[in-house]
């Protein structure tokens, strides 16, 4: 049986319309999507004042409300047509009329319609208490005139500044005094922008071009092993945990709709914007045939409200939707026809006694089926009764092997019981877990399963091996990724180790990568540059950079990187290996964390400064060059090296066809030469500062101080420093931006090495083992065993000075 035709798999470069009530976002979230698409941003406000040549209110007030009616909908109408691919068009108010939703339904057939909506309490402050209830009443047609919707959650501004904290919640106190959460709308802005990957197509296929061992690279079904954290949407509306204690508790979630509460629609809109926000993992969308609390429902009761649910679901851009293949086929079929760029999850589930036997040929057939119809994943799940031996469901696996074609979609497949799953290790994907303070209540598929017990148990029984990690370079021993990822390591059940070895020859490297049990590495200087040459297979990212900081072992059994990367956590031998950095992306993290919407980068106008010329200035760089900013400046006490590095930048900016301010060349990158000269006058002060001034120097020696010439500093919207280096924590550079933002200037942002270093070992954890990290977990041990750093060597001095 061949899938209906999928009516919302768009062209990628189809433009997208925004519509919803005024306090909605639109405007701010199209702005988003125009920067992050590289997109032209239309505005039915801009546009309509372009066409007639008089704004809205003249118009109105020259010709008269009729004749403006008239105007307003031509003009909405050819503002669709006209822009018809490579934009992002916020429609105003103009699409609460009949006539506009007609349009904005045709215009739906071939483009992308999403409906923006937010919480009632942050539209009513932008509206009159008397307009309130009617808007909103108008507002809720959009849904009949869209074919996606994005739930707008609120994004509460940054009220200090000063200094990034160095928790995921913000809510830590830095070391210096100074508090602060992240910038106001970097939550909105990553909520938006995985969610037009999703509308587009474009999020996974670009992870994997660029770095094919990251997480987000790899989906779910892919993996070697992969769970899913099962939520209830009645556990959720009255939550015992915080969300943070779901962080890294499953590889994805379940969302399942087991209740019906008021408002149904927006409720469930507003838990998937919240799952999105808190967790940033794919979701699973699953909608439960019987309801708690509900009525008994009619079969054609049932379909149509389980068909809406679904239908919500794949407007909400969910990254699977769980499908029940035993339903008819009117009601699949609508399923399979607006599935966009969602996977569908074939469901054949049989929950009572007497279920499908895994010999019986009609499960063959439920497969086939599913195949047939497109299905990325089929999901084959029978109670029992001691019924079933385990050898039962391997034989089943072993017949699709020889009997079905290829391509075959991935499977789960598993027997449970009252008790729960049979085992976790009956399916290698899309296992069920929970939380391991979670009630069950009547969730038995999870009853014992945690992803801690889960994925211990892989060691336990010899699928995994236990391996060594290490940091590498010729001064690592005050390193704090070693108690990071040890912490990490505890977390999810994993009997790693990882040590800190000083080493600073090519020879001595080998030897350590060399081992059996070689896991992976995080390399500082002298490696970072040094190591290229020798490596077989680099990310998009390392040889763009020209430098490497993690290193990997290649031991999959046959030259796809696919079968590489589903072998970390593995032992043997390995000859070859891969390197990637992280550098820059953490560096990048940092600045969209901390850049202020005044300061936001503007390809033309905004200009960087990095301080330095090795490995992490190179990485400085290039997170530069990825935010957008095409005027870059490197300053180096060695010129040559600046200059060879500006050079590399430019030359990969010209096969990248990037382009320059000036001139139209392709040189993005330019060294000052001297401390003692002015800034360039032909350019803006810079609004992004990255010190790459190591701590200490590859011989171990201390550095020269920095300090940023007064002259460098004229930005009048302030702007961040990054400050790479932690020993000490307040380096020169920070001290002085305190005493800047103090006496001259407040606006400025100070993120410290700690906060960088924290997000570099959360991905570089995430590289070498392939599983999420916990983030919070990880930057509390930065912090705490800083601290401890610091007391020991405080006790170390003052027992040297009693000595004396």
């Amino acid at each position: 049986m061949a899938p209906p035709k999928n009516e919302r798999a768009f062209e990628a470069n189809s433009s997208i319309v925004l519509v919803g009530c005024r306090g909605a976002g639109k405007r701010t979230l199209g702005f988003m999507g125009a920067l992050h698409l590289r997109r032209r941003l239309v505005t039915e406000e801009h546009y309509f004042e372009k066409t007639t040549g008089l704004s809205r209110g003249e118009y109105l007030a020259r010709h008269g409300r009729e004749a403006f009616a008239r105007q307003d909908i031509e003009v909405f109408k050819r503002m669709l047509d006209s822009n018809r691919t490579g934009c992002i068009i916020e429609c105003g108010m103009s699409s609460l009329t009949g006539e506009a939703q007609d349009a904005l339904r045709q215009y739906s057939s071939t483009n992308p319609v999403v409906y923006i909506h937010r919480e009632k309490e942050q539209i009513a402050r932008h509206l009159d208490a008397a307009d309130l209830q009617q808007l909103l009443k108008a507002d809720g047609r959009h849904r009949s005139c869209s074919n996606f919707e994005y739930y707008n959650l609120y994004d509460p501004p940054n009220k200090s500044g000063g200094h990034i904290s160095g928790t995921s919640s913000g809510a830590s106190t830095p070391l210096n005094g100074r508090q602060s959460g992240p910038s106001k709308l970097l939550s909105a802005r990553e909520d938006f922008t995985r969610f037009l990957d999703i509308v587009t197509g474009r999020g996974a296929t670009k992870a994997w071009l660029e770095s094919p061992f990251s997480v987000s690279s790899v989906p779910p079904e892919f993996r070697s092993y992969s769970y899913a954290l099962r939520l209830r949407l009645s556990y959720l509306m009255d939550m015992d945990l915080e969300w943070e204690d779901f962080e890294a508790r499953g590889d994805c979630v379940e969302f399942i709709i087991d209740h019906w509460p008021d408002d149904l629609m927006n409720v469930i809109a507003r838990q998937i914007a919240l799952i999105r926000r808190k967790l940033g993992i794919p979701i699973i969308y699953h909608v439960e045939e019987n309801p708690r609390g509900e009525r008994r429902r009619t079969p054609e009761e049932k379909d149509a409200m389980d068909a809406d649910l679904l239908e919500l679901g794949l407007r909400l851009g969910v990254d699977y939707i769980s499908l029940d293949l035993q339903r008819h086929d009117e009601f699949v079929n609508r399923v399979l026809r607006h599935r966009g760029r969602s996977k569908i999850i074939g469901n054949f589930w049989y929950m009572g006694f007497g279920a499908l036997a895994w010999q019986d040929d009609r499960q063959m057939e439920n497969y086939k089926r599913a195949q047939g119809l497109g299905c990325e994943v089929v999901r084959m799940v029978r109670f029992c009764t001691n019924d079933s031996p385990a050898e039962l469901l391997e034989g089943f696996k072993k017949r699709l092997q020889q009997e079905v074609p290829d391509p075959k979609p991935p499977l789960v497949a598993y027997d449970f019981s009252v008790l729960g799953v049979r085992t976790p290790l009956q399916s290698r994907i899309l296992n069920p877990v929970k939380h391991p303070d979670m009630e069950n209540e009547r969730d038995h598929l999870a009853t014992v399963s945690t992803y801690y017990h889960s994925y211990e148990l892989l060691f336990r029984q010899f699928l995994l091996d236990p391996l060594q990690f290490y940091v590498l370079g010729s001064h690592v021993s005050y390193s704090l990724s070693p108690a990071m990822h040890s912490a990490a390591y505890d977390f999810c059940g994993m009997p790693h180790t990882f040590q800190d070895v000083t080493c600073s020859t090519i020879d001595r490297l080998n030897q350590i990568c060399l081992s059996d049990s070689f896991g992976g590495a995080s390399l500082t200087a002298p490696f970072k540059v040094a190591i290229m040459p020798h490596l077989k297979v680099k990310s998009h990212h390392a040889t763009a950079i020209g430098a490497v900081n993690v290193l990997l072992p290649l031991r999959g059994k046959t030259s796809a990187i696919l079968d590489h990367a589903n072998s970390r956590n593995k032992a043997g031998p390995a000859r070859e290996f891969f390197g990637d950095n992280t550098d820059w992306s953490s560096i990048l993290t940092c600045l969209r964390r901390a850049i202020s919407p005044r300061n936001y980068v503007q390809p033309s106008k905004t200009t960087g400064l990095v301080v330095g010329a090795g490995g992490m200035a190179r990485a400085a760089i290039y997170a530069l060059i990825q935010l957008g900013c095409r005027n870059i400046f490197i300053y180096n006490r060695t010129t040559p090296n600046a200059n060879q590095v500006a050079q590399h930048f430019n030359d990969w900016a010209a096969t990248q066809g990037i382009v320059g301010t000036k001139g139209g060349s392709h040189e993005i990158c330019r060294v000052l030469p001297s401390l003692s000269e002015p800034w360039p006058r032909a350019y803006q002060p810079p609004t992004m500062v990255i010190s790459c001034v190591p701590a200490t120097s590859a011989n171990g020696s201390a550095p020269a101080d920095f300090e940023m010439p007064l002259d460098w500093l004229r930005s009048p919207t302030g702007g961040v420093v990054v400050e790479l280096a932690y020993e000490p924590l307040v380096t020169p550079l920070v001290a002085q931006m305190h005493a800047v933002r103090d006496h001259m200037s407040p606006s400025w942002v100070v993120v410290d090495g700690l906060e960088v270093v924290a997000e570099m070992a959360i991905e570089a954890f995430e590289l070498m083992t392939g599983r999420m990290a916990p983030k919070r977990l990880m930057k509390e041990v930065c912090r705490k065993t800083w601290e401890q750093q610091q007391q020991q060597q405080r006790q170390g001095s003052e027992m040297a000075m009693s000595s004396y």
